[in-house]
């Protein structure tokens, strides 16, 4: 950890120590790079106040040592960070935080999933060297009794299952870290990926897709990682320039969920989840049935949601005046055949615990 302050470091060094996390902290780049290059850590923190010290240059710096730890460059408040958007594109990918000094304690969350994430990484490759050296061994011993197979085969599958769920944990957890940068949509992720879900098996979506259809949903605003916080977090009306900054969100995401492996299925809900019927929507003007199917269904569960829950620049919509407005917008916004559904099953009923037309029925995926 590095920063230019040795308060600060203290302060969050006291904060780590919480997560059982071996910290080193320094206020020298040179004695950082060479702490990292002598023992290659799983987090790195830099401040970020230039021209004393450059955390993003210092960051790039270290990828060379630590090719696959978590980089976090801290920052005080929204404005110092809307430097760091016009620099030029970094290697490796760099977490901006953004939190005033009587903020920091959040950092914790985030290193705290990151943590997670990386040792379920770790994890996946560990299953996947046991299983090829399981393989090679069952191919030189083909004498090898069956039920030492089927044994053996069971473990297998009880790890991979295992991973699994943790791998359904941790995204979770990262979706989590990611809509705590914008308050105000607290939960949005998850109502959208319950909408989607109902949407889906209304729609006869494949029983063995929803898992991966639930990711999707669940992260599908993951680019807003990579928005401006004076952007992201602007109480106002957006102007042009801005917009079309924030139109940027489903490329970022697109390309996280590319990079990370267990993600890339959830690709074209994330990427194309504002592309419109009429192809008046972006990033690729897609039209019609064109528009992956998953993309479809994300697309009219963000847009109930965001009429259907208040937020500091309006109040939430009834059922009904969010339905009329889905039904106008069939046909040129969003799938017509699944606007209809989505209306007389009632789906946007599933958080209205006082409207009596709901089907108890419905459960959303656990």
């Amino acid at each position: 950890m590095l920063h230019h302050q040795p308060e600060a470091l203290g302060e969050i060094a006291e904060l780590l120590s919480g997560l059982d996390l071996f910290v080193v902290s320094t206020t020298s780049a040179t004695e950082a790079v060479r702490r990292i290059r002598q023992n290659p850590p799983h987090v790195i923190i830099a401040g970020h106040r230039p021209p004393g010290l450059d955390g993003v240059g210092f960051l790039e710096a270290t990828i060379a040592h630590a090719p696959e730890a978590l980089r976090i460059v801290l920052v005080n408040t929204p404005d110092e960070a809307v430097e760091l958007d016009y620099r030029p594109a970094h290697a490796g990918t760099i977490m901006r935080f953004v939190a005033r000094p009587s903020e920091r304690s959040r950092l914790v969350a985030l290193v705290a999933e990151g943590i997670k994430l990386l040792g379920l990484v770790e994890e996946q490759r560990a299953l996947t060297r046991r299983t090829a050296i399981e393989y090679e061994r069952l191919q030189r011993r083909g004498t090898l009794l069956d039920v030492v197979v089927k044994e053996r085969t069971k473990e297998l599958e009880e790890s991979y299952e295992k991973l699994k769920a943790a791998n359904r944990q941790a995204l979770f957890g990262l979706a989590e870290a990611i809509e705590a940068k914008d308050p105000y949509t607290k939960g949005h992720c998850g109502r959208v990926a319950a909408y989607c879900l109902v949407l889906a098996r209304e729609a006869g979506y494949p029983d063995d897709g929803l898992e991966t259809l639930e990711f999707g949903a669940f992260l599908h605003d993951i680019g807003k990682i990579g928005i401006r916080d004076s952007v992201l977090l602007k109480p106002g009306p957006l102007d042009d320039n801005e917009w079309i900054h924030m139109r940027e969100h489903p490329v970022k995401g697109y390309e996280i969920a590319k990079s990370i492996e267990m993600l890339k299925p959830i690709m074209s809900a994330v990427r194309n989840h504002h592309e419109r019927w009429d192809g008046s929507g972006y990033p690729d003007k897609l039209k019609g049935h064109d528009i992956p199917l998953a993309a479809r269904l994300v697309a009219i569960a963000d847009a109930y949601d965001a009429m259907a829950t208040e937020r500091p620049y309006k109040a939430a919509l009834p059922l009904e005046e969010c339905e009329k407005i889905l039904r106008k917008c069939a046909g040129n916004m969003y799938d017509p055949d699944l606007i209809e559904i989505f209306i007389q099953r009632k789906v946007g009923a599933l958080y209205r615990e006082d409207y009596e037309g709901l089907d108890p029925g419905y459960e959303t995926a656990g």
